[in-house]
């Protein structure tokens, strides 16, 4: 598959999309973040954003939670660039909280609770 272009679709930057922007440097992206009480910067390493999600996120459960929102914000992408379809920070964070709440009928039996918890208090 050729595309016309490589530039990001969803901000106003028309960066090229590369893994760190798609998924954490992004405007769109971004803004998903925090949607879920991340902040996110922008001009820090891969690693350091990761490190410092992990570090507000403060919960054993961190790196689910990271999966999750990329797998999300994943999805919102492709639904514009496949289905036309507008992307919207508010979608993406439902769609975040319905996955999650999945993830808690596969979760440990000692994680539920504060996983159930973090999940209310979104």
């Amino acid at each position: 598959m050729t595309l016309e272009s490589y530039t990001c679709d969803l901000c106003i930057l028309q960066r090229t999309e590369t893994v760190a922007h798609l998924f954490l440097r992004c405007n769109f992206a971004r803004a998903c973040w925090v949607s879920i009480g991340i902040t996110v910067i922008s001009t820090m390493s891969i690693l350091q954003i990761l490190k410092r999600i992990k570090r507000q996120l403060n919960v054993s459960f961190a790196m689910e939670i990271i999966i999750l929102m990329t797998w999300c914000i994943w999805t919102t992408r492709t639904d514009r660039i496949f289905n036309d379809i507008n992307p919207m920070i508010e979608d993406c964070r439902n769609k975040f909280i319905t996955e999650f709440a999945l993830l808690l009928h596969r979760a440990k039996h000692s994680l539920l609770p504060q996983m159930e918890s973090w999940l209310e208090a979104l």
